[in-house]
């Protein structure tokens, strides 16, 4: 009884290690979406709950490039290397490896900051540039104007920065399997 659970949490333990990175991906596009209006447009998601569409969207293209570099089959390979360095009935996790999961669980906040901070600073200008038309021409609704406005840029510029956003994406999945293998004592490589 003691082993299986023993498996189990080292199960759980690898879970929650890559479930990070698609926290940031999440925390990222709440930022986004936030930022450009969307925050109140959410999916419902059954696996992480009331989601926003930019969220949700980070997600699908996370997903696609975690499968695109071959992370599935990375994932594999770690699970069945993590038998040789932590046999059945010999081992349990350390302290130690406890530890590194508490300081990889900061990335997803870190990773989420990477993917959104280009977008938020963009809107954030163009918010303050509102601002500034809205305080010298005050008949101008900013409600008619600014939504729609920063709706459209927003989108506009997560298109444009969708390779750096990809590019940020992949070193997320890559960190995790890093940190995933010196977690269970698996050799790089």
């Amino acid at each position: 009884m003691a082993e299986a659970f023993n498996q189990i949490l080292t199960g759980a333990l690898m879970g929650l290690m890559l479930q990070v990175v698609v926290a940031a991906l999440v925390v990222g596009g709440q930022a986004i979406s936030a930022s450009m209006g969307l925050s109140m447009a959410n999916l419902m998601d059954p696996n992480l709950g009331n989601v926003p569409v930019i969220a949700q969207f980070l997600i699908v293209i996370g997903i696609l490039i975690f499968v695109g570099f071959g992370g599935h089959a990375i994932l594999i390979g770690i699970v069945s290397e993590s038998f040789n360095s932590l046999p059945i009935g010999q081992a349990l996790l350390s302290q130690n490896a406890f530890g590194q999961v508490l300081r990889w669980s900061s990335m997803m906040f870190l990773g989420a900051v990477l993917m959104a901070l280009p977008i938020m600073i963009t809107l954030l200008f163009i918010n303050m540039g509102l601002g500034v038309v809205t305080r010298a021409a005050p008949s101008l609704n900013i409600f008619a104007v600014g939504f729609p406005a920063l709706i459209l840029a927003g989108l506009l510029i997560l298109l444009i920065s969708m390779e750096s956003v990809g590019g940020r994406i992949e070193w997320l999945w890559m960190q995790g399997f890093s940190h995933l293998r010196d977690v269970v004592g698996v050799p790089h490589g």
